[in-house]
């Protein structure tokens, strides 16, 4: 009897367990919660344009990354709702933390610089830059590990910055 007890105890646990999870789920979804990466851009960025400028490695991140959201990314401002023009691209290195001789912390800033124009050509807004900064510790005794992680670094801070341009993007259409 004890035994039965215990299993209809665990069953009413497991039913309010899952009770609780199914309303907070209505209730996020309910709000209009999304999760942070979820952008959608309106239509005027359903056929892109990209100007690259030289900036190569970030008009194909932005490629991507606007194919992902749902954009068609075409071979000319013609066929285009809109054209990105990518005007500059940059990482910048300071030192942050130095002793003695030897810099202990570096700040890396890359700065993306872009404007929007519409289908007609006309510009959206004003140039916009999009920043993102990273620190990361310095050894002087593994200079080619830390060269190394550098790179990562710098390559791994692409994706926020797309993503703020993706964002603009949109605050610019409304």
């Amino acid at each position: 009897m004890k035994q039965i007890n215990r299993l209809n105890a665990h069953n009413r646990m497991r039913l309010g367990a899952s009770t609780l999870v199914l309303l907070m789920t209505l209730l996020i979804t309910g709000c209009g919660f999304h999760l942070r990466g979820d952008i959608e851009l309106p239509a005027m960025y359903e056929r892109v344009f990209i100007v690259t400028k030289g900036y190569s490695n970030v008009g194909s991140s932005l490629a991507e990354a606007l194919r992902n959201v749902g954009s068609e990314i075409v071979s000319s401002p013609e066929a285009s709702t809109s054209v990105i023009t990518l005007l500059s691209s940059g990482t910048q290195r300071k030192a942050l933390n130095v002793s003695g001789k030897a810099i202990r912390e570096y700040e890396l800033q890359l700065n993306i610089s872009f404007v929007v124009q519409d289908n007609k050509g006309v510009q959206l807004a004003e140039q916009q830059t999009v920043s993102v900064i990273r620190n990361f510790q310095n050894d002087p005794n593994d200079v080619l590990g830390k060269d190394n992680e550098e790179q990562i670094i710098r390559q791994e801070m692409m994706q926020p910055a797309i993503f703020q341009i993706l964002r603009r993007l949109k605050a610019l259409a409304q």
